[in-house]
């Protein structure tokens, strides 16, 4: 009976001690997995991010607005506003911030593709930041990246994809962080068409 209780003490102590934290995780989607879990993406412009205390849930959320450009699936109003968690409140002293919530930084340029809206209204990325590609313009053009590598994205629709950004990827022995934004585009919609 004394090694049970002492079993039981050890197992109790156990629990109550500190332990690690561990961090949501998110594997990596197919390109595929993106658009089809998507209900809207688009092409747009972040033109404003404001951030308060959620009157329905009492959390710090970030509402982001776009100026939309080019949708790609679903429907979307000439602006388009999501409410992500987290955020800050400087007037409060207070900073939330949740571990693989995109942030947009307003003039920047995006592809985003949106999960539905929840009942309390949050919507973001399908897989967080996989969902949320930035554009950069270059002297190559207009260009597309979510930091991950196109060859392992695209692997599943490679026959969707246009010839110059096949080439593109057989011809760069390494990772392919980036793709031209206009055969990016018609990827997604070949893929949305051969899906119907």
């Amino acid at each position: 009976m004394k090694t049970l209780i002492t079993l039981f003490a050890a197992l109790c102590c156990s629990l109550a001690l500190p332990s690690p934290a561990h961090g949501a995780s998110v594997l990596p989607l197919y390109l595929e997995e993106m658009i089809d879990t998507s209900a809207i993406a688009f092409e747009g412009r972040c033109i404003g991010n404001r951030t308060e205390r959620d009157a329905a849930t009492g959390l710090v959320v970030t509402y982001t607005r776009f100026e939309v450009r080019d949708v790609l699936k679903g429907a979307a109003a000439a602006t388009h506003e999501i409410k992500q968690i987290g955020g800050s409140l400087p007037g409060e002293g207070l900073e939330y911030r949740v571990k693989g919530i995109p942030a947009f930084n307003v003039g920047e340029d995006y592809v985003v593709f949106l999960a539905g809206v929840s009942s309390v209204g949050f919507s973001s990325p399908v897989g967080l930041a996989q969902g949320r590609f930035g554009i950069q313009a270059g002297a190559a053009g207009r260009r597309v990246s979510n930091g991950r590598d196109f060859k392992d994205m695209t692997a599943r629709i490679t026959q969707r994809l246009p010839a110059t950004a096949k080439a593109r990827l057989l011809q760069v022995p390494g990772p392919v962080r980036e793709l031209d934004l206009d055969d990016f585009k018609r990827t997604v919609r070949a893929h949305i068409e051969a899906r119907r």
